[in-house]
């Protein structure tokens, strides 16, 4: 099955990951691909025999040097530059500017023990917590956390008004309770909309010179995710610019704490960066250990929309780095140019069929027609046809790459082994004796994203042969967006979305006991066998991670089972970059701060 891929980075559009916006950071985020023109999968075939894996990249070796630019390329403009201002985006300008209370930890990845590549996020929970702006933290008791802030971070001191006003003075705790604070309660903040409850809940205080305590009665792991972590968009704003401005949605007024300074935006052009020579943090390992970050002298985000485009910069050297690769393009790129350093992953935010299961009178509160529709799904087919061998079936809730929560189809029981293996005649009997024995009509929206109806079209075709019919709706982004972010009110049956943050127990759990996103155990306590379970995960957070992990190996069969969502197939995808780039290993463009650009290796290249 010939194709060839197209990929507008639909999570950039449709922003809602938390954990993929916290942690891949790639220039184009890694999500699935599909052909132009959809077909229908055929029997499966012989996949096409190529890598899927690199052999691990050696540490970078040399000083780091500083100056030169660092080039990367994004899909879209910023739909946001506040995550205090916007309910439908959590803002731009993160790790560059504007930065969290804790973040991914450079010294897990390849540059230190190699723990996770991080080209995809974290694997698990231990790998997001290094300190950043909060130099540690800690929890006396289950849903209280307190933040031990930095000493000497200093805002920013761009030539801009905002920059004046803020004068690079230090970055205090009062900065902290403030810029919190608004994120819980402001009107329009993105926090407040993608999780109301949980933000609804949530208090800070300033209880030291040095410390913040957040107390988070509800949902403590997604509450740590959204407000310890950082959730990707959590980020300290300048209190006194809030103040004078009523927030930062104007780009001009962007004042951080991070490694580079917001010089020029053209909408449809480029984001411009400079370097923050005031910027508070140490390369912690490696060659440069010790070393003041960042090395790169500028930073530029070019804003190119089509992907031919992107990848012609890449390979004429107008691009340093490109994130977010099909499989076809990495193919041509490094037969043409062999000496492209590069990595694969796959994306951790599984694309699914969500079904309202609550909705007694649809056809989908009967799991036998759940599971109906997983029989008549040719799961084999789209891997080796549509993605040519080069993607894995066994994704949800967790694929492979979350190496401590990933159990393999064939460790599951024989039950949820037969439901990914294509059988449309006992479909159709499920289908009978649930009382559709010649099918039924539904409606399933999408957002107005070409690859993602082309897929759809793949689930409308085969399920067909089964006598379920399905209408396409397409929605505009921004209105879809609305239907999957803060609720679910407008998805009358179906919907085809990723599942942000599926990869992390702290998201995942609350979703499946029915939160205002969740499509299963609904009404909310309706499933005795998750709310079994949830004690054990709840109650030992950070306290006992083997018995939460136990747990949660316990509810993925009985959600595959269930069949709560019908995933497609995720592909692998590629980072791809020129050798001149140094200190990274294809993780993305959220740890520039640690890359430098060796400009003699790169003139000497012809570049």
């Amino acid at each position: 099955m010939g194709k060839k891929i197209i990929w507008p980075v639909v999570s950039g559009l449709l922003a809602l990951s938390l954990m993929v916006a916290a942690c891949t950071q790639a220039a184009t985020p890694p999500t699935p691909a599909t052909p132009t023109t959809p077909s229908t999968p055929s029997n499966p075939t012989t996949p096409v025999q190529e890598p899927t894996q690199k052999e691990s990249i050696a540490p970078t070796s040399g000083t780091p040097k500083y100056g030169g630019t660092l080039t990367v390329a994004i899909s879209t403009d910023p739909t946001a530059f506040d995550g205090g201002a916007s309910a439908t985006s959590g803002g731009a300008l993160v790790n560059t500017v504007y930065e969290p209370y804790m973040g991914l930890d450079w010294r897990r990845g390849p540059a230190g023990s190699g723990i996770t590549n991080f080209a995809a996020g974290a694997n698990a929970l231990d790998d997001y917590y290094g300190p950043q702006l909060a130099e540690s933290w800690e929890m006396p008791q289950l849903g209280v956390w307190i933040l031990h802030i930095r000493k000497g971070v200093h805002w920013q001191q761009p030539n801009t008004d905002a920059g004046r006003l803020m004068a690079g003075r230090e970055m205090t705790a009062d900065d902290i309770v403030s810029s919190l604070k608004r994120l819980l309660t402001a009107p329009g903040a993105w926090m407040r909309s993608a999780q109301p409850a949980a933000m609804a809940a949530a208090s800070v205080e300033k209880t030291g010179p040095w410390e913040v305590t957040i107390k988070t009665p509800v949902d403590y792991w997604t509450s740590f995710a959204w407000l310890i972590q950082g959730a990707g968009y959590n980020r300290v704003y300048p209190p006194e610019v809030v103040a004078k401005y009523g927030d930062v949605s104007n780009w001009r007024n962007a004042v951080g704490t991070g490694p580079f300074m917001l010089a020029d935006y053209v909408p449809g052009s480029q984001l411009a960066y400079v370097r923050n020579s005031n910027y508070w943090g140490m390369n912690p390992i490696g060659p440069g250990k010790g070393d003041k970050l960042p090395y790169l002298g500028a930073y530029k985000e070019l804003i190119i929309s089509d992907v031919s485009t992107r990848t012609a910069a890449l390979r004429t050297g107008k691009l340093d780095f490109l994130g977010g690769v099909t499989f076809d393009d990495w193919k041509s790129l490094t037969k043409t140019n062999p000496k492209f350093e590069y990595n694969n992953y796959m994306s951790t935010t599984p694309w699914v069929i969500a079904m309202r299961t609550d909705k007694k009178d649809k056809p989908f509160s009967d799991v036998r027609v759940r599971q109906a529709l997983m029989l008549a799904t040719n799961f084999d087919s789209i891997k080796n046809d549509y993605f040519q061998g080069q993607a894995e079936i066994n994704v949800f809730p967790v694929n492979k790459q979350v190496t401590d929560l990933y159990q393999p189809l064939n460790a599951m029981p024989q039950s949820v082994q037969d439901l990914f293996k294509y059988n449309p005649d006992k479909a159709r009997q499920l289908l009978k004796d649930a009382g559709y024995p010649n099918g039924f009509k539904s409606t399933v929206i999408v957002a107005n994203v070409p690859q993602l109806i082309d897929e759809l079209s793949v689930f409308k075709d085969v399920w067909s042969k089964i006598g379920v019919q399905i209408d396409i709706s397409v929605k505009d982004t921004v209105v879809y967006n609305g239907l999957i972010s803060a609720n679910r009110a407008g998805v009358e049956e179906m919907v085809y979305r990723y599942l942000f943050g599926a990869f992390n127990i702290a998201l995942f759990m609350p979703q499946y006991r029915g939160s205002n996103s969740s499509y299963v155990n609904d009404p909310p306590g309706s499933d005795p066998f998750i709310e079994s379970l949830w004690p054990a995960i709840n109650d030992n957070i950070f306290i006992d991670m083997p018995k939460v992990y136990q747990a949660y190996k316990k509810v993925t069969p009985h959600v595959l089972e269930q069949a709560f969502y019908i995933p497609f197939p995720t592909p692998y995808t590629y980072n791809i970059w020129w050798p001149w780039l140094k200190n990274n290993y294809g993780q993305g463009t959220g740890f520039a701060r640690y890359y430098w650009v060796d400009q003699e290796l790169k003139k000497v290249m012809g570049y």
